[in-house]
């Protein structure tokens, strides 16, 4: 999260929807923008929300602050809009601008490799299978000059001494029949629709071989979560929207963040499942703190309960990853439920450690 005071500086700042968030958690944001129009849009933001933002409009390569000034720099869709030499100029003002403990943050999408695969997908079926649509929308597609992968940002990035993990998600082919083939194939790491990259100008940061995932000391959440009323930034894929406020579905996996603090003994889920089968065959739950399974529980009927599970004695405190995986999903509209189409695993309202 924004710590307070921490002085951050959001690239292409558009509308000001990231900077804007920035500042109500605390930060002193700075936004630029080779478009005065955004800065138009980002100001209106502000004073919408009561919100103090520093817009300065720049000419797309020199950033006009004094070196080692941002704690975070963030490039929220932005890398794919310029050119290779513009995004050289860009990083290594980034490089530049970013104090030593501070760390540039870029999401980028879609990626190269799933615009090929789509591509190939939709030209050897005749056109007959489309994914394609799904990557690129032509209401906008002029807009992006370049697509980017793991190693277009890595290289950029390192050879203006920026230190990266980078890691991919998908969005746009969420709960598609293409993201289950390529979990089936487990090779769904090579064809992400959007990448996040973390860096910083600690090498070490970069040789360090994560198991999972990479950046949880980066992360501040709590040690108990509201499914329905949850900061996003708890939750990391494999979950679809909140419903009424109340709960969040699953796909058949799913990951969240949480603290856990030095008494904690216990972890408590309230969960429920609603599979048309769930009679004849329970749904099998497997959760997971980190690459270790914690237990595993079988829902047989449509109610709402809670379960508790002794935490290992040797697991660290702090931030860790709790992941929850299903055998299998289900799609409403295949079954006549209603006209959802998501393939929904399990029902999560409210997860948190006991002491």
């Amino acid at each position: 999260m924004t710590k307070m005071g921490c002085r951050v500086l959001d690239v292409g700042c558009g509308p000001g929807e990231i900077a804007v968030r920035c500042a109500m958690l605390g930060g002193d944001v700075f936004g630029i923008d080779v478009s005065r129009d955004a800065l138009r849009l980002s100001a209106e933001s502000g004073i919408k929300r009561n919100i103090k933002l520093s817009l300065f409009e720049f000419d797309g390569r020199n950033i006009p602050f004094k070196d080692g000034t941002f704690d975070s720099i963030i490039l929220a869709d932005v890398v794919e809009h310029v050119d290779d030499s513009t995004l050289n100029d860009l990083i290594k003002e980034c490089s530049r601008l970013l104090a030593a403990k501070g760390r540039v943050v870029i999401h980028t999408s879609p990626t190269k490799n799933i615009i090929v695969l789509t591509e190939a997908i939709k030209k050897l079926s005749l056109n007959k299978i489309d994914f394609h649509s799904r990557v690129v929308n032509p209401d906008y597609e002029f807009l992006h000059i370049r697509y980017h992968t793991r190693r277009s940002l890595m290289r950029v990035l390192k050879r203006n001494s920026l230190f990266p993990v980078i890691w991919g998600d998908l969005q746009y082919l969420k709960g598609s029949r293409l993201e289950n083939l390529l979990i089936k194939l487990k090779i769904q790491d090579l064809f992400p629709d959007q990448l996040w990259c973390l860096a910083t100008k600690d090498e070490a940061c970069c040789r360090i071989k994560f198991k999972e995932i990479p950046y949880l000391g980066l992360i501040d959440v709590p040690s108990e979560i509201d499914l329905g009323d949850s900061d996003d930034l708890c939750l990391g894929h494999g979950f679809y929207n909140k419903e009424f406020n109340s709960f969040r579905w699953t796909g058949k996996a799913a990951n969240l963040f949480m603290t856990i603090p030095e008494d904690g003994k216990e972890i408590y889920l309230q969960l429920h499942a609603s599979n048309p089968d769930i009679n004849k065959v329970p749904l099998h739950v497997s959760i997971y703190i980190g690459p270790d399974k914690l237990s595993e529980i079988y829902l047989s009927d449509f109610d709402i309960r809670d379960y508790s599970f002794r935490l290992p004695k040797n697991i660290k405190t702090g931030t860790a990853e709790l992941k929850v995986a299903v055998d299998r999903t289900f799609i409403p509209k295949e079954f006549g439920i209603n006209e959802d189409t998501r393939a929904l695993g399990v029902a999560i309202h409210k997860i948190g450690i006991k002491n």
